[in-house]
C-alpha cells in the first residue's frame, strides 16, 4: 500500500513502517477529515482465490484467520466500553479484513513518554503519584476482565502536564484477551518475553502443568511489578545470584528477586514484591494493588508459602536456553524492551 491508498475508507497519509511495530506495520490515515493510527498484522495472512498454495494450504490457513478473527472481534467488543476520545486507554476502534491482510485502527496520538531514568530519578512522592496513575488506568481494563498481555513501558504512556500532574495512557492491545481464555494459538500471544509472568511463560512455550485458565489478570500483576520496580529504582529486579536474565525464569526456579531501591519506603518494596510472587493467587490484584498506593503506609499482606517449584517444568535443554539467551544492553541497563526472544514465528 501506498501513501494515496485507500483501505476501507481510511486514506494512507504516509508509508507503513515496521519501527517498534512487533508483529505489525503501521501508518497514519484519515477518514472523514479525522487522523487515526492505522496497523497492519504480517500475519495471519486471508487465503484469497489467487492466493499461492495448494487446497489443503488454503484451508489451514482459513482456519487459523478464522481463529485470529474470531479472537480480535471478541476483543474489540468487549473493549467497547473503553472507546473513546481522551481516555486512559487508547482502544481498538475498528477491526477488519481488507484483502489479505487484517487491519485495526486506533485514535491518532502522541507516543511520547516520560523515560524511566527521568521518573526513577524523580522524588519519591513523583513517583508513586505515577504508579498510582498507572494502576488507575490498568484497573479500568481489569474491571471488565480483559488482561492486557503485553504490560512494558514503552506501552505505558506517561506524560506530565504543566501544571506537575502526570498521567498515564495504556496502549496496545494486540495481546489482549479475556481471563482465563487466551487465543488457542499460543504463538498469538507476542508479549515481551523480560514481561512474562511464569504463568504466560509456561503456555507460551507449551510446557508441562500451563493451563489456558491460568492466564488472568494476575499475569498482568507480574508484569506491573517488573515495571513498577523500574519505575522506584531504575533497573529490573533481579535474583541474589544474579543467574537468571529475566524475572519470571527467576522466581520460576524459586530464586528470591531483590528489588534495591534505595530510598523507597519498605511498604513500596513489599508491595512490589507481592506482585513478582511465583502463584498467581499470591499477588494483589489491581484493585488491592491501587488501594496500597492511596495511603502513606498501608499494611501489606503476607503473601502464603509459596510452594517451591516444580519445574521439572523448566528444567534441562529448555531451561539452559532461556538462561542463556542474550539481552540487549538497553534492557540489561534500563527497559527497552527485548522484542521477540521466545516467540515463535508465526507460520504464513
Amino acid at each position: 500500500m501506498s501513501v494515496g491508498d485507500v483501505i476501507n475508507g481510511y486514506t494512507v497519509l504516509q508509508p507503513f513502517s515496521t519501527a517498534g511495530g512487533g508483529q505489525c506495520m503501521w501508518t497514519f490515515a484519515r477518514k472523514d477529515g479525522i487522523d487515526y493510527f492505522l496497523k497492519q498484522f504480517l500475519a495471519p495472512t486471508y487465503p484469497t482465490l489467487d492466493s499461492p498454495g495448494s487446497a489443503t494450504t488454503k484451508q489451514r490457513k482459513l482456519r487459523q484467520c478464522e481463529a485470529f478473527e474470531a479472537h480480535h472481534r471478541r476483543l474489540t467488543e468487549a473493549l467497547k466500553p473503553l472507546v473513546g476520545d481522551g481516555g486512559n486507554l487508547v482502544a481498538t476502534k475498528a477491526f477488519f479484513r481488507f484483502g489479505a491482510k487484517y487491519y485495526k485502527v486506533t485514535e491518532k496520538i502522541d507516543t511520547a513518554s516520560v523515560d524511566i531514568e527521568h521518573i526513577a530519578s524523580s522524588p519519591i512522592e513523583q513517583r508513586v503519584l505515577i504508579l498510582k496513575t498507572v494502576a488507575h488506568s490498568l484497573r479500568t481494563l481489569h474491571r471488565l476482565s480483559i488482561v492486557h498481555g503485553d504490560l512494558k513501558p514503552p506501552n505505558l504512556l506517561i506524560k506530565q502536564t504543566p501544571s506537575g500532574v502526570f498521567t498515564a495512557k495504556l496502549i496496545d492491545f494486540d495481546n489482549s484477551y479475556i481471563a482465563g481464555e487466551p487465543p488457542d494459538v499460543r504463538e498469538d500471544l507476542v508479549g515481551d518475553v523480560v514481561y512474562y509472568s511464569p504463568e504466560m511463560a509456561r503456555y507460551v512455550n507449551n510446557l508441562p502443568g500451563s493451563d489456558a485458565r491460568d492466564l488472568t489478570t494476575k499475569s498482568d500483576i507480574f508484569a506491573l511489578g517488573v515495571v513498577y520496580a523500574q519505575y522506584l529504582s531504575g533497573g529490573l529486579p533481579l535474583s541474589k545470584s544474579g543467574s537468571y536474565r529475566y524475572p519470571w525464569l527467576a522466581v520460576e526456579e524459586g530464586a528470591i528477586l531483590e528489588v534495591r531501591m534505595p530510598g523507597v519506603p519498605r511498604h513500596l518494596t513489599s508491595l512490589v514484591g507481592a506482585m513478582l510472587a511465583r502463584e498467581p493467587a499470591n499477588r494483589p490484584t489491581i484493585e488491592e494493588v491501587y488501594g496500597a498506593l492511596k495511603v502513606q503506609a498501608p499494611p501489606i499482606p503476607v503473601p502464603k508459602k509459596e510452594p517451591k517449584s516444580s519445574s521439572g517444568v523448566l528444567k534441562g535443554s529448555l531451561l539452559r536456553r532461556l538462561s542463556e539467551r542474550e539481552v540487549s544492553p538497553e534492557t540489561e541497563n534500563s527497559s527497552s524492551p527485548l522484542k521477540g526472544s521466545l516467540i515463535r514465528k508465526r507460520k504464513d
